[in-house]
């Protein structure tokens, strides 16, 4: 009896056969009893990324999925360079990850700092300490790791999740990858892009990933024209750039137009940058004008912001932007045209002053481009996407227990 009994408690330590942990899966998945992670930079400031990032998991988590946001925290050199002095030993301290400058409620997202074990601890400039942990997936879970991150997609070959990259821009692809890597090196067949650009860039040098498209939606609650477009005044908003070089070709375009339009040199050209949303989707409804002249964008907003503000964009027709771009909601230069810009922002400026532009006309061109980036459209395209991989999961899952 005693030797039963033993035999029966060794059975019950045994660790679940490949089979019985399959079915365990497809059961969790089957109950939406899975998690989905999100890896995400740290950056302090604003971004647009990070907060179409982050909106997608706001989404998730506010249909009742767990959601779980993971990043690496940020050295502070200062204050690093401080505390240890005052220790007299190496000591470092991290920033505070806290982006809420977004527009949109993330209090109920989990963020948590990535540690080498299950003790690591931070000490933060704000003066706080907080745990660290190990990335800890399952098989029934999903992890989204933003497409400028081969680093973090070579460290995650070994787990058990379903790993997907979100792209947002057709720049950072490659850059950090070796001559000849693709994602499928790291056993990544699954995308969800954010523009039709970037798919088409996607399929051209990885052919055979699977891609889910998803299109940003402009949130009208911030972003609307105003009472009177008579209350516009004879302002120019731009954004100087992303680089040194960006911005010398930004401030170019400007100091060409004044050049060319000495009679126009009462009009102002006002910065859009370091402001909340609100603040900037205000300063954007006083425009008469945005000048767009980011021409790496993987998807750039900004001119649609501007279309739903009801000020006229004067910019580059950028290949991200490419499927909204045309000739009756906007002036297009030639991507990277700093001359052709400028002459095109004199002729828009003299038709707004000559009472050419008919502004009601002109929005019906802008809400019919609006249309297909609403804060709806996207949230609903963004719950078909997990219900998509879901199931896509479930059948990867049983066909490997065929084998």
């Amino acid at each position: 009896m005693e030797k039963v009994e033993a035999q029966a408690e060794v059975k019950e330590t045994q660790a679940p056969s490949p089979e019985e942990q399959i079915n365990a899966a497809i059961e969790k998945l089957e109950n939406d009893d899975f998690t989905i992670h999100f890896y995400c930079p740290a950056l302090s400031q604003p971004s647009g990324g990070i907060g179409v990032l982050l909106r997608i998991a706001a989404a998730y988590q506010q249909k009742g999925y767990k959601v779980k946001i993971w990043y690496e925290p940020q050295v502070n050199q200062q204050a690093s360079v401080q505390a240890s002095q005052k220790a007299k030993k190496e000591t470092v301290i991290f920033d505070k990850f806290d982006p809420n400058w977004v527009d949109f409620d993330i209090s109920g997202l989990e963020f948590y700092p990535l540690g080498a074990s299950e003790d690591a601890r931070v000490p933060l400039t704000t003066g706080e300490v907080i745990d660290a942990y190990p990335l800890n997936v399952h098989p029934e879970d999903f992890m989204f790791i933003p497409e400028g991150f081969p680093n973090v997609m070579e460290r995650t070959v070994g787990v058990s999740c379903k790993r997907i990259v979100l792209a947002q821009s057709w720049l950072y692809i490659l850059a950090g990858m070796k001559n000849g890597q693709i994602w499928q090196n790291f056993g990544i067949k699954d995308v969800v892009s954010v523009s039709d650009f970037i798919s088409e860039y996607i399929q051209a040098i990885m052919p055979g990933i699977k891609i889910k498209s998803l299109k940003q939606g402009i949130n009208r609650d911030i972003f609307y024209k105003p009472e009177k477009f008579s209350d516009k005044m004879p302002i120019i908003g731009y954004q100087s750039g992303r680089g040194p070089e960006s911005q010398m070709k930004t401030h170019t375009a400007i100091k060409m137009f004044y050049a060319a339009n000495p009679h126009m040199r009462w009009w102002r050209f006002r910065e859009l940058s370091g402001m909340s949303r609100e603040e900037f989707a205000e300063r954007l409804r006083d425009c008469a004008f945005v000048l767009y002249t980011d021409d790496v964008a993987g998807f750039g907003t900004l001119p649609l912001e501007a279309m739903a503000c009801g000020t006229h964009v004067v910019g580059y027709a950028a290949p991200g932007g490419k499927e909204y771009t045309h000739g009756q909601n906007g002036f297009w230069a030639n991507n990277g045209n700093v001359f052709e810009l400028s002459e095109l922002l004199g002729i828009a400026v003299d038709k707004w002053v000559s009472g050419e532009m008919d502004v009601d006309d002109i929005q019906k061109d802008y809400e019919a481009t609006l249309r297909e980036y609403t804060v709806e459209g996207e949230a609903e395209r963004t719950l078909e996407i997990i219900e998509e991989y879901k199931k896509e999961r479930i059948d990867e899952l049983k066909g490997a227990q065929k084998k």
